[in-house]
Formats: C-alpha cells, sequence, structure tokens
C-alpha cells in the first residue's frame, strides 16, 4: 500500500517556472479520489536568494505545508535531491523538473503502478509536449536536433554501438536508422506500460525502499546531466523501470542548458558522460570512447561552418566543441564546478 507520494523539485534560477509547475500539481492534487495516497512538496532552491520570504510566500500560498530548502550555491541536481529525500519519509519519491506541468491527476495511477507490483522500482509517466500534445506514437524519427517527448524520454542505457552512432553523427544523417528506434523504444506502443532501462529524470517516480538500497543519487554526477542514466541503472539492480502513460505531464525540456550556455553545458554533459563510462566500461572500451569523442567534436567542427541552419551561435558551439575535445584528450577540467551562474 502506497500512504504518501512526495513530489521534489530542485530549483535553479527559474522561479517563475516553479510556480506554474506547483499550481498545475494543486490543480491535479484538488482531483483526487478521497481515498487517494497523500501527496506531499518538497522544493529545494539551489543558489537561491529568497530575498524577503518571496519565493516562501507564493509556493506557501498554492501548497500550505510544502517543505522548502533554500541552498546559498548551486549543490548541484543529485546532492540537492538526496537533501529532499531526507527531508520526508514518503513511500514514493516523484522527481519532476520545474519545466513540467501535471497533466489531468497523475498520482492515483502512480500509486496503483507500485501497490500492484512490488518489483517496480520506478516508473516513469509519460511526457508529452508543452501544447499538451500526446506527440507521434509512431513513425519516422525526428532528428536528435529536433527531438521530441517520445524521443526524449525512454532510452535504453548507453553502449559503444550507440555511442558511436550519436558521436559520429550517424543518428543526424539517419535518424530513423533501426540503432536508434531500437534504443528509443521507437517501435512500443506508447499508449500501454512497457519496462524499460532508463527513463528521463525530468519525470520519475522512485520506490524509497529501492532509492534507499542502492544509496540514492551519485553526487559526484554535478552540477547536472547523467545523474538520471546513472541512477536508473542502479535501480534496475533493484527492481523493474516501468513506462506509465496513463500518469501524464507536458514538459518543456533545455531549460538548464539554454541557462548555462552551449559553450559551458557541453563540456559538463561530457565530463559526466565519461564519469558514467569509468564505472561501467572496460578500459579498451573506454580508450574507444574518447577515440569516438575526439573524432565526433572534429567532425563537428568541420561541418560547423557548412551548415545552413544551427540551432545556436556558431561561435559557442565551436567554442563547446573545442572544449570537448581538450576534455576528450585529457586537457580539459575533471570536475566542473557546482558554482554555474
Amino acid at each position: 500500500m502506497i500512504r504518501e507520494i512526495a513530489v521534489v523539485y530542485v530549483s535553479w534560477k527559474d522561479a517563475g517556472n516553479l510556480h506554474e509547475a506547483v499550481a498545475s500539481l494543486a490543480q491535479a492534487r484538488s482531483r483526487m479520489a478521497a481515498d487517494a495516497p497523500r501527496v506531499s512538496l518538497v522544493v529545494v532552491d539551489n543558489g537561491g536568494v529568497d530575498a524577503g520570504g518571496a519565493l516562501r510566500a507564493d509556493l506557501e500560498t498554492l501548497w500550505p505545508g510544502v517543505k522548502i530548502l533554500i541552498n546559498a550555491e548551486n549543490r548541484g541536481l543529485a546532492p540537492a535531491s538526496n537533501q529532499a529525500v531526507a527531508a520526508t519519509e514518503a513511500d514514493v519519491l516523484l522527481f519532476l523538473n520545474p519545466d513540467t506541468r501535471a497533466e489531468g491527476e497523475p498520482f492515483g495511477a502512480i500509486a496503483r503502478a507500485f501497490a500492484a507490483d512490488p518489483g517496480v522500482a520506478a516508473v516513469a509517466p509519460r511526457l508529452i509536449e508543452m501544447n499538451g500534445s500526446g506527440g507521434a506514437v509512431s513513425g519516422r524519427l525526428p532528428p536528435p536536433d529536433r527531438e521530441d517527448q517520445r524521443t526524449f524520454q525512454l532510452r535504453r542505457l548507453p553502449h559503444l554501438f550507440s555511442d558511436a552512432r550519436e558521436l559520429l553523427l550517424i543518428d543526424h544523417l539517419a535518424p530513423n536508422n533501426a540503432g536508434r528506434r531500437r534504443s528509443r523504444y521507437a517501435d512500443e506502443d506508447r499508449n500501454a506500460s512497457f519496462p524499460v532501462e532508463q527513463a528521463a529524470g525530468a519525470a520519475l517516480a522512485v520506490r524509497r525502499s529501492a532509492l534507499a538500497e542502492i544509496g540514492g543519487f551519485d553526487e559526484a554526477y554535478v552540477p547536472a546531466w547523467y545523474e538520471d542514466v546513472d541512477l536508473c541503472d542502479r535501480l534496475r539492480r533493484e527492481g523493474t523501470i516501468r513506462y506509465l502513460p496513463d500518469a501524464r505531464f507536458r514538459h518543456r525540456g533545455g531549460e538548464s542548458a539554454s541557462r548555462l550556455g552551449y559553450d559551458r553545458f557541453l563540456p559538463i554533459f561530457y565530463t559526466n558522460a565519461l564519469r558514467y563510462r569509468r564505472g561501467r566500461y572496460g578500459l579498451p572500451a573506454r580508450a574507444v570512447y574518447r577515440g569516438l569523442l575526439v573524432a565526433g567534436m572534429l567532425l563537428r567542427l568541420v561541418a560547423l561552418p557548412l551548415r545552413r541552419a544551427v540551432p545556436r551561435p556558431r561561435g559557442e558551439a565551436a567554442r563547446a566543441y573545442l572544449r570537448v575535445l581538450r576534455l576528450a584528450v585529457g586537457l580539459g577540467a575533471s570536475r566542473p564546478t557546482t558554482h554555474e551562474s
């Protein structure tokens, strides 16, 4: 029996997003059945300065009884998530990004999924577009730079073949290739529940006992990115991760990366990608991955001036690729700072 679901938000420079997210949760909670589990809320403001208590007052108006933890500096997503877990005794922790919005009433479906099968360690509510559209459930996959929620949310865990496809631009040139379709569960029925290897941390509900068994989030993944990949890999040793289409959240995505800037985001992302592979790949595979990383950044630098349309300024992209190149050959920082501003 699930008695309580605690929703956890870790916020960084997005008070406006947080207000809308909590408002949508409060609306969803008002639709719950009388015998449904209790839903509580824990918010960690990472590096926030709550001048005059405005954030606290706003959130307490939206959600009386909310627990608000304010860190003087950005501790990183994984440490702040563990901090939130320690502040509640709920049976289930529902980790949400502030750029998500509850659709309908997702809590009942989440509680039922855990109650029905003790072997479920985590469930991934369905992510849909922010405009409320469910997105395609079949058909050709969009390229990585125009990813939708279907291709973003569910993935198989990384391995050298998927690394090669992504880094050598195969997924960009042939986005609907068989390997990518398999790794994105593209041929599964997205209107039905099924087990997955990895689900995006933007919306992930985790059984408390399973999270305790693996020791929570690995706090080495700072300030963010790849902590959810690592978490899912370890959670699968405790039980199944299930995709749950009956619980839905709208999602925008890319908020933190946009605020940080691509030339700062990309080196952090690949620093943590290398960290993940150090614990899973053997020495030869790690060497191959570094070689793929070098080749991938060189390919992007060569292609950059030839592209007619780019999603970000060319100078910013070039700086990002050069910084990752330095990282790949061992000249970059081994641990990103948590004090990104």
